[in-house]
Formats: C-alpha cells, structure tokens, sequence
C-alpha cells in the first residue's frame, strides 16, 4: 500500500482507508484516489479551504456539524455530503456520540462530471434513505481497492458511479428535516416490504401500522415519489415473475398465494408492471435462447 496522503486525519480509531492511485493530468475516466471508513475521535476537526479532489463523506453513526459555503448543518446518520476544488468545509463532533463515516475521493473528468450530476455533488449535503445499500457499496468499494487486482481500478470506478447514482436514488426530497414524517415513511416501506406477500389493501397496511389511509398515501408518496399500492404491487408482481421463471407452476396458484382472489385482477396488474401477461411471460422462459 502506498504510503497514506497528507489528507487522512489523525483523529480517527478504527481505520480501514486505502490510497489507491492519483489521476493523470486531464484523466478522461473516474479515478478512485482513495476510499475507506473511519471512527471519529471526541475531538476530531477537519477544516479546508478547498480540496484537489471530488471529496464525498456519509454519515453511518453518531453526530456532528459542517460548515459547507458559510452554512452550517447538523450530521446524524444518513447524511451524506460532497467538498471539492474551491469549496470550504469544516467537518468536527459536537456531541457524546462520535461519528463513523466513510469516505471516497476521486480524480478525473468524468468524476467531475457525475458527481454534478447526482444530487450530492457540487457541495450539497442531502440525507438518505436505504442507508444499508449505501454502506454495502462503500464497503464493496473498500474490499476492492485492498484486493490491488488488475481490475481494482476498474471495478472501483464503476463502483462509484452505482454509489452515486444509488445516492440520487435514496435522496429524500419534501422537506427531509421532518424526522417525524420520515420515520413514519420508513416504518411503512419495512413493513409493506416484509409483508407484500400477504398484504392486499392499503387500509390494512395502514390498520397494521397505526397511521391514517389518507396520510399514509401522502407521506409515502412524499418521500418515494410513487404511492404506496403501487410499491406494493411491484413487489408481488416482481415475486410472481421469480415464480413463473420455476415450472411448473399454475397462475391462478400464483395469483392466490400473493392475495388475488381473481385470477384476471391478478393478470392485469401483472401487465400493467412488465407489459406481458403471465402466459406470455411463461412462454418467453420456454422460448430457445431465453
């Protein structure tokens, strides 16, 4: 491993940061500078007046601030925030509760590039849902970069763009300073996605979670842009079509396991999502070359 950059902080536990490569002049790719996760200590500061890279930060534990442009905002998890050339930022812990973060630096144009085009870049600061997914491709990015393959700069590189294209996906938008409205949102979404299989109607989804049919749809659609029956159907209908790729297997079997009393219900909501039938579909499996 090349020697660790000037730019690691020494107020950190329980580092794990790899130091990959610096980007060629004019370098036309993403280039993954360097990648890692770390625990903040009580008195951990960082304060830049700029930075060469496209710097990206998120939030997994603990609390914090940041001083981004002249604003200040709190850190708590699930935020996620982006520094680079000419922006000041000043990150430090502000409570009992250190943070653990993980980090990513990138060089090249087309780092540039996508980190404008996702809604993180340019120093913004967002917060996240799905948190999980994020932390598993900041973790897969890390396992690569240790592994120094051939194609660690490769698979780095393509690894950065999911992450921020993952980023935009789970940013919340509406007003995502509301923590009482987002929690309300994620207890729903859990609940509708450990439960599509059995769950038919929104009044049950919203008897089961304790919150009114009418504010259920507004919240959920709110924070996931689509509403909650249609989450929930593109979850049965992604269920039916995993079963209808093992024969052999009856459709209205199907269409009764996942809550439809009526075979052609089932049928018409199975089109609406993947524009086939379910026959059509099961023939297509069988079909050469499929």
């Amino acid at each position: 491993m090349p020697k660790e950059p000037e730019y690691f902080s020494t107020q950190v536990t329980d580092a794990r940061r790899w130091f990959l490569a610096l980007p060629k002049p004019a370098e036309r790719g993403i280039v993954t500078v360097s990648v890692g996760c770390e625990r903040c200590l009580p008195d951990y500061v960082v304060e830049r007046d700029t930075f060469e890279f496209q710097g990206l930060e998120f939030v997994a534990e603990g609390e914090g601030s940041l001083e981004l442009q002249d604003r200040i905002h709190s850190l708590q998890p699930g935020a996620v925030f982006s520094y680079g050339p000419g922006i000041r930022h000043r990150i430090r812990n502000t409570s009992d509760r250190p943070m653990r973060k993980y980090f990513l630096d990138c060089g090249g144009i087309a780092a540039r590039e996508r980190f404008e085009e996702s809604s993180v870049g340019g120093g913004r600061i967002v917060r996240l849902g799905g948190a999980a997914e994020i932390v598993d491709l900041f973790e897969m990015l890390i396992r690569t970069a240790m592994n120094e393959s051939e194609q660690s700069a490769r698979i780095c590189s393509s690894l950065v763009e999911a992450l921020l294209l993952k980023i935009t996906e789970q940013t919340v938008t509406g007003g995502g300073t509301d923590h009482r409205a987002w929690a309300t949102y994620e207890r729903i979404r859990r609940h509708i996605q450990e439960n599509h299989l059995r769950l038919r109607t929104m009044r049950e989804v919203a008897r089961e979670t304790g919150v009114d049919p009418a504010y259920l749809a507004r919240v959920f659609r709110r924070f996931h842009k689509v509403g909650p029956y249609r989450f929930l159907m593109r979850l049965k209908m992604s269920h039916a079509a995993s079963r209808l790729l093992s024969p052999p297997v009856l459709v209205k079997e199907i269409a009764g396991d996942l809550g439809f009393a009526d075979p052609f219900h089932f049928s018409r909501a199975f089109k609406a999502v993947y524009g086939v039938s379910p026959e059509q579909f099961a023939r297509r499996r069988d079909e050469p070359g499929a």
